[in-house]
């Protein structure tokens, strides 16, 4: 797994959090301890001054009061309040619809709660307005529920910090503009119950496939983000992509730096593929996106069509995300060897620095050498890029047999490297690093290279050659099925699975099921916001680092098993991940950059630092989530009070100093933009619309609702 942490980087790109409360963010470290510290300070939805200003150090921000509570000069509860949490781009009609109410106020007010009435005083209740007429379409006389007690680590600290409330609405179904509003609180910003939902979420995180692509210039119409082609030009290098360990102190840079000839290598010419993250590299990984956009085109091939997205190749009669999908085979079918190999990382000798424009990055850059099991990975996504469409099919049938070849060939490759190993502050010595090859093929992809070769050719060979692998397939499955992707054969299985893969398909199947039975719990039960993630307590709560906690790359369990099943428990699982993702989560902010209303506007990623706009690039998703508090966030934002910083809630952690935070604020392409792409086109109902105009970047960040933490 690699991350992109760059060595220097610009001060007035972070963003610092007032560590009182969590909720203040500013460009100036400096400017921002100054507004922490006046207390009429408080940029209020409503523009209140500050009823806590006698205790600058229990500070809070929006609108969470009742009209009763004093002070709260021009109070009205007409206006919304970010105490209310809602899918910020709608909710689909015929599903479950929650909304959540609650706000944590900082570690000595903690939870806020809705005052308790006196006995015998009618509970308050709640109602759904429709927007457009100020009609009541639905009235609860009781108050908002609290479905789940908030949970705590070992150590005390809470996981939201809330106590949470939930108000159910999934008995409107007609489509429009909507608010809730609960007696005495105040009332929700407006949101929408309509079928594009969806579709409009799955266009943007599209559009950050779009956002980046390598080898091409990104322009109007499709994007208000300009920028150049890039990194076309590429030396045949012969390291390995990733395979094998190497000594403590040596990088991957040294031996891609030692060991390509940048003066006398082949030159190729390659326009494809993603940047991986904040930098520009394009990964092995990456075929992952390919199997992800497949899947779901042959899972619902309905939902997706010619000219429903904003890309190039809009309007040239094949389903766009098939388009996008073949985007990350381009670059890799351009360097294929004439022996059919294909090597699938293309790598420089460093990350680039905070200056480095894309289309003018100054580092070189190199493509891995051909390895049995980079060639079959290409070989396995080609083939099933093929079986989607014709047009596919004729440009890399023939490319996917030669890569399969060349896999299958009997005797696994070894080399030395050289490398450098620093042996004090001014001096290194030369060092020799052993490379050989596993005799052994990865088993999901020579699973899958045979079975969509097979159904290409007819050719007997690909299946004979699974039996003759069987024991070690067999071994690879038990040890590292639960690594593999969620979708990793849903394509396959849409198509159909031949007798002699049958019982390995069946194993994969139950396994993946029980894993969607037990994600359904987490969402019913772990959290009072539906959530599919482990709960308090659980062995795997902890792991929320890089992107392993985000929903939508969770509901992919939920699409694979409603599609094996029809069990529409799954479909309610894979919504309930998207309202997550979509504003019903603790912070009240979307997962994604320019997706609904109030999202993340700051993140690293080198791009957004240096193309000159404002607003970074929108459609990426970043990690996020840490369970612990990273020590620089500790240093930075908390003032090295680690006391302190450990009772910020673990659902509101987010130490987004960029490069010193990388585990929370960079992203993949593969990781955390596609997975939520492909549910929701799997989620999506298609309207036959254009992609909309979306708005033009913003010129002062202050001015998105993003910029300012919610309760």
């Amino acid at each position: 797994m690699h991350h992109g942490v760059f060595a220097v980087l610009a001060a007035s790109m972070l963003r610092f959090l007032d560590p009182y409360t969590s909720l203040y963010q500013t460009d100036d470290d400096r400017e921002g301890r100054v507004l922490a510290s006046e207390p009429g300070f408080w940029p209020s939805a409503n523009g209140q001054k500050d009823p806590l200003a006698e205790r600058p150090k229990a500070r809070i921000l929006y609108n969470v009061f009742r009209t009763g509570d004093k002070p709260f000069p021009g109070y009205d509860p007409q206006k919304p309040s970010l105490v209310f949490k809602v899918n910020q781009v709608g909710y689909a009609p015929d599903q479950a619809k929650f909304a959540y109410m609650g706000a944590w106020l900082g570690p000595k007010l903690g939870a806020w709660r809705i005052r308790e009435e006196g006995k015998g005083k009618r509970e308050e209740g709640w109602k759904i307005v429709d927007a457009s007429t100020g009609d009541a379409v639905l009235v609860s006389p009781a108050m908002p529920v609290h479905r789940v007690d908030d949970g705590f680590t070992k150590e005390g600290t809470p996981f939201t910090g809330e106590y949470t409330y939930e108000m159910d609405f999934s008995s409107v179904t007609n489509e429009g503009v909507y608010y809730v509003q609960v007696d005495g609180v105040g009332r929700s910003a407006d949101f929408r119950i309509w079928r594009g939902a969806a579709e409009d979420a799955f266009r943007v995180h599209m559009g950050g496939l779009y956002q980046k692509r390598c080898g091409i210039a990104k322009c109007e119409p499709y994007t208000h983000w300009a920028a150049g082609a890039c990194h076309t030009n590429v030396v045949r290098g012969h390291f390995p992509p990733e395979e094998g360990r190497l000594p403590k102190d040596v990088r991957w840079f040294d031996i891609i730096r030692h060991n390509t000839d940048w003066e006398k290598g082949e030159r190729l010419h390659v326009a494809g593929g993603w940047h991986d993250a904040a930098d520009y590299d394009r990964r092995p990984a990456h075929l992952n996106i390919v199997n992800d956009l497949c899947a779901v085109y042959l899972m619902k091939p309905e939902n997706f069509s010619d000219g429903q997205l904003a890309i190039p190749e809009n309007g040239n009669g094949i389903p766009d995300i098939l388009d996008e999908a073949e985007w990350g085979l381009r670059h890799l079918l351009a360097v294929q060897q004439k022996d059919g190999g294909v090597g699938t990382w293309i790598e420089s000798t460093g990350h680039p620095g905070p200056g480095n424009v894309a289309e003018r990055d100054p580092m070189r850059y190199a493509i891995s050498r051909a390895t049995r099991a980079s060639s079959l990975a290409y070989a396995a996504h080609a083939a099933l890029l093929a079986r989607c469409h014709d047009a596919f099919k004729e440009k890399y049938l023939e490319s996917a047999k030669r890569a399969w070849d060349f896999a299958m060939r009997s005797e696994p490759a070894s080399e030395t490297f050289v490398a450098r190993k620093k042996d004090g502050w001014f001096s290194s010595r030369g060092l020799e690093v052993e490379w050989r090859e596993s005799a052994a093929l990865p088993a999901a992809n020579t699973v899958k290279a045979a079975i969509n070769l097979h159904a290409l050719t007819g050719d007997g060979k690909y299946l004979e050659a699974l039996a003759a692998k069987k024991r070690e397939i067999d071994e690879d499955f038990k040890k590292n099925e639960w690594r593999w992707g969620a979708l990793v054969f849903a394509g396959e299985r849409e198509l159909g699975i031949p007798p002699q893969a049958a019982k390995f398909m069946a194993e994969w199947e139950r396994r993946l099921k029980n894993r969607a039975k037990e994600m359904l719990k987490q969402v019913d039960g772990a959290y009072a916001y539906r959530c599919p993630w482990w709960a308090p307590g659980k062995g795997h709560a902890n792991a929320m680092s890089w992107g392993n906690c985000h929903p939508l790359r969770r509901a992919q369990t939920f699409v694979a098993a409603h599609r094996l099943t029809g069990d529409d428990a799954y479909l309610r699982g894979a919504f309930a991940a998207l309202d997550f993702h979509n504003g019903c989560n603790p912070v009240g902010m979307t997962l994604t950059s320019g997706l609904g209303r109030v999202y993340p506007i700051a993140f690293l990623d080198l791009p957004s630092y240096v193309d000159g706009i404002a607003e970074f690039v929108p459609g990426i998703t970043p990690y996020r989530w840490n369970y612990g508090m990273p020590a620089k966030a500790v240093e930075m934002v908390y003032g090295g009070d680690k006391a302190l910083a450990t009772k910020c809630p673990i659902w509101r952690r987010w130490g987004n100093v960029e490069n010193r935070t990388v585990a929370a604020s960079e992203y993949t392409v593969w990781e955390t933009i596609a997975p939520a792409a492909s549910v929701c086109g799997y989620l999506l109902t298609p309207t036959g619309t254009k992609p909309p105009v979306r708005p033009a970047p913003a010129k002062d960040v202050r001015e998105l609702p993003g910029y300012w933490a919610v309760p």
